[in-house]
């Protein structure tokens, strides 16, 4: 029996996972949701897709589901999730960032847990060779002992940070920091649906010794972007032999001045390799009860406690200790300053 999906939200990233399904067998594309009619039908008619629905609620109450894609805006993803959750709709895979506090996401793994649900981060660099490559680097000691990382990216700490933050991780093998200090700066971020300060910048330290430098916003470094190779998000990773650096399709190892390696891709085909990867992925947690998809929210949670600690190091002046307390939210605190000053 096919693995039968929907979607809420047919605009770019909702069409990209839907082209990408056409490279999976056993998945039937069975309705979707969005309240642009317009945009809804081209959806469905581009798809060959049978059900199509305005409202969320109806397309849940009028369909069973095993796998739901949330493609919308990050302010308009907390309510499909829980009533995704009370559907016990097997796997539900959201956009990054999934939520815009730490205690919003933390709702939505709780419901999850309650029904049975798997809820999955479309972290998807996780699977992009240029990535693959980096973590290979570092676990084959291609470049000595880790001893440090420079995480960078050019747009705020929601629009990119968390996508970020979840490959440090990742490059640690699940390990997480031990304490942060962090600083930020601009407001008027804030008014973005990828609610944020402009600029979130700090150290992370890990409990080996590794230290990671962060800092997501316009003045991050940066390479000029080319066609294929998009150069403002990037990881470094510095050992005792050597470092290497990713950015989006593109791969640098140096050792010494006599050993250089380079490999360079086209991020498009990158992405979409890395996509159809990822949501195989999610077939299999829809249909292999004992498999926990590797961008699971439980996983991806830390990436967004990263940017919180970071912003209440901002709020406190001082070095925060992880893991956060649950309920604490700096950026929630940020927004509400915001709001009063207005």
């Amino acid at each position: 029996m096919a693995v039968r999906v929907g979607f809420l939200g047919c605009g770019p990233r909702g069409t990209w996972m839907a082209q990408c399904y056409q490279d999976i067998d056993g998945v039937e594309l069975a309705a979707a949701a969005d309240m642009d009619d317009g945009r809804l039908t081209a959806f469905r008619e581009r798809f060959g897709i049978p059900k199509g629905y305005t409202r969320f609620d109806d397309m849940l109450n009028g369909e069973t589901l095993d796998i739901v894609h949330i493609a919308t805006q990050p302010t308009v993803r907390r309510e499909p999730i829980l009533a995704a959750a009370s559907a016990k709709v097997k796997v539900i895979l959201s956009e990054k960032p999934i939520a815009l506090s730490l205690p919003e996401l933390d709702e939505m793994l709780d419901a999850c847990q309650s029904n049975g649900c798997a809820l999955v981060i479309n972290h998807q660099l996780r699977y992009q060779s240029t990535w693959r490559r980096l973590q290979s680097a570092i676990t084959r000691r291609e470049i000595g002992d880790l001893t440090f990382l420079h995480a960078h990216c050019r747009m705020n700490a929601l629009e990119q940070g968390t996508h970020l933050l979840d490959l440090v991780i990742w490059l640690r093998d699940g390990q997480r920091p031990e304490w942060v200090i962090g600083d930020a700066d601009g407001m008027d971020d804030f008014a973005k649906t990828h609610s944020a300060p402009r600029t979130v910048m700090g150290m992370m330290a890990f409990a080996d010794g590794v230290r990671c430098f962060a800092h997501m916003g316009p003045e991050a470094s940066a390479l000029s972007d080319t066609d294929s190779v998009p150069m403002h998000f990037g990881i470094r990773a510095v050992g005792t032999d050597g470092w290497a650096q990713v950015w989006l399709g593109r791969w640098h190892l140096v050792k010494s001045a006599a050993h250089q390696m380079t490999m360079l891709v086209s991020y498009g085909d990158d992405d979409k390799v890395g996509q159809v990867a990822f949501q195989r992925d999610l077939v299999r947690a829809a249909t292999e009860p004992e498999f926990v998809h590797p961008c699971d929210a439980r996983f991806g949670r830390a990436s967004l406690e990263l940017v919180e600690a970071l912003c209440l190091s901002a709020l406190e002046g001082e070095r925060i200790v992880l893991p956060l307390p649950k309920g604490v939210s700096a950026l929630a605190t940020m927004r509400q300053r915001v709001l009063e000053r207005r």
